[in-house]
């Protein structure tokens, strides 16, 4: 484990070994669950967008990377996870999943792992944000989410992933568990921040979370 008070945590050996086998239960677990979709949703689908900001609420992080391993097997998509302890677990899962965590928070990494994010955005690769973690409050977004999409002009997708059957753990966020062989509502919303919203990182950022609260179900 790094020294520097700045780095993100990191797990040992012995731990990313139980994950990995963890994440092979899981994507197993994702086979059985039924995404449903509009036809307002498969249009966004097939339109072939430059690489994306996709920001989703935090207690649908469970199904979003099996939706997205799924549906969307030749793009790569990395995500905003926490620098904590907490964070180095998720951030090993969400990874043995297919997606490529990076790590940061408002109290640490906060300014590198945006710039890490735009940097990866630019490569050509998908980025997801959550932006009322890593301890909310619950759909409440925080202005950083939208910091990627206005540096790098990449369109904003807005997902919804709505479950008919699930755990919900006793955390800050009611985080989200779909019962195997359940239904998922997908619900997505194309947004084009430069053109629709404006400069204004407060009104962009009230919009968003306006439009997304909209498309959720708690």
């Amino acid at each position: 484990m790094s020294k520097n008070p700045q780095a993100p945590l990191e797990l040992k050996w012995h731990q990313r070994a139980l994950l990995g086998l963890l994440a092979g239960v899981m994507r197993l677990w994702g086979r059985t669950l039924r995404f449903h979709w509009g036809a307002d949703v498969q249009a966004v689908m097939d339109a072939g967008l430059p690489p994306a900001v996709t920001i989703l609420w935090h207690n649908r992080l469970f199904s979003a990377p099996l939706f997205y391993r799924r549906y969307f097997r030749r793009r790569r998509l990395a995500s905003l996870i926490s620098a904590s302890k907490d964070g180095a677990w998720f951030a090993e899962f969400v990874k043995g999943l297919g997606l490529i965590p990076v790590r940061g928070s408002q109290s640490k990494r906060g300014s590198q792992a945006v710039r890490d994010l735009i940097a990866l955005n630019r490569s050509g690769i998908d980025v997801a944000v959550t932006p009322d973690g890593s301890r909310g409050p619950i759909y409440e977004m925080k202005a950083g989410a939208v910091a990627v999409a206005l540096k790098t002009g990449a369109p904003v997708i807005l997902l919804s992933l709505n479950h008919t059957a699930a755990w919900r753990l006793k955390s800050w966020d009611r985080f989200i568990i779909p019962h195997p062989f359940s239904k998922v509502e997908v619900r997505i919303e194309l947004v084009g921040v430069a053109t629709e919203l404006g400069a204004d990182g407060k009104a962009i950022t009230a919009s968003l979370q306006t439009r997304l609260n909209a498309m959720t179900k708690p």
